[in-house]
């Protein structure tokens, strides 16, 4: 998980929402199909999110067999909210149709609430997340970390190896620097690990490459 910065919501969101009847996965409103209108959503989410999954950082695309369209506080409990792009993310299809404990991300969360936003700059702060060099993310707030945990499961075995395997990748790169590293190389590199390649993509897990590298800086 790492903090998310909505752009503007699609226009055709906008148009859509002024409807009456207006509704996410609803009827047809001021001559639009809200097929149209989520598969602008999908877009627009993923470009704020370099085509990563909200929750769990792997890659996913903006179509139906790749991702889905989150509600970070649900539409059953929060039926105002559906609409609001603020509370709107793209999220991996999480294992969906496996066994409850094989579910991850959106689909294990379910209508569960979160105590923090990925997009709320205020909450930032307070995800207090660390990634182990294991491979797992655990977060210095216990609720927090409980919910990382069963909410959304982002410890699923899967996961952890991932996350892993980019620890593993991060820590080879440096070794490979001849002597120490200097805080100039280690900068280089989170530079590369926050930008975006030419379509736009982050790299995936990119998180935990941040955190090792950010707490490199700070012992150089």
């Amino acid at each position: 998980m790492i903090p998310i910065h909505k752009s503007k919501e699609p226009e055709s969101l906008l148009t859509y929402r002024s409807c009456p009847d207006a509704l996410f996965d609803g009827p047809d409103c001021n001559g639009l199909k809200f097929s149209s209108v989520k598969q602008d959503i999908r877009a627009r989410l993923l470009e704020d999110q370099g085509y990563l999954c909200a929750y769990c950082m792997c890659r996913i695309w903006p179509d139906e067999k790749s991702m889905k369209v989150e509600h970070w506080q649900c539409r059953t409990k929060y039926p105002k909210k559906q609409l609001d792009y603020a509370n709107l993310f793209g999220c991996c299809l999480g294992n969906a149709g496996s066994k409850y404990e094989l579910q991850h991300c959106d689909t294990r969360k379910d209508d569960d609430d979160l105590l923090f936003n990925p997009a709320e700059p205020i909450h930032h702060e307070r995800f207090r997340i660390r990634f182990l060099n294991t491979g797992k993310i655990v977060s210095d707030d216990a609720g927090f970390d409980d919910q990382l945990n069963k909410v959304l499961n982002l410890n699923f075995s899967r996961l952890v190896d991932n996350r892993k395997a980019v620890w593993k990748s991060v820590t080879k790169r440096l070794s490979e620097i001849r002597g120490s590293a200097s805080r100039k190389q280690v900068e280089e590199l989170i530079a590369e690990w926050k930008a975006k390649d030419r379509n736009g993509c982050l790299k995936e897990y990119c998180g935990v490459a941040l955190y090792y590298l950010n707490k490199k800086t700070r012992s150089t």
